[in-house]
């Protein structure tokens, strides 16, 4: 695979309205605000366009809504660092993170 079938991963990847960021050689930071505005992202590695787009799959699999709420409660059981305050609409907001990964990687190995 070559850098220009990389780059135009990257922009197909862009107009899903995903931001990329290059953090190393083979290392992409990709981000998208949820639903409700939280800065959502996720980290891909690969060398190639194959790898990136099941990179993406293998986040999705392994993408864990109980956890990801739980960071962003507080010791009451309430949003904290700016997420909503109601425990559900926290929820809420992770499962549709955890749907925005399945739809990118829908979006791209089609």
């Amino acid at each position: 695979m070559s850098k220009n079938e990389i780059s135009i991963l990257i922009e197909e990847i862009e107009s899903l309205d995903w931001n990329v960021q290059k953090e190393g050689e083979f290392t992409y930071l990709l981000s998208k605000f949820s639903p409700i505005g939280q800065d959502f992202n996720i980290n891909i590695e690969g060398e190639t366009v194959e790898q990136l787009v099941d990179n993406i799959k293998q986040v999705y699999d392994e993408f864990d809504v109980s956890y990801e709420t739980y960071l962003w409660l507080d010791d009451t059981g309430h949003g904290t660092n700016g997420a909503p305050y109601e425990m559900e609409d926290v929820l809420n907001d992770m499962k549709d993170c955890e749907q925005m990964i399945l739809d990118l990687y829908n979006a791209l190995s089609n």
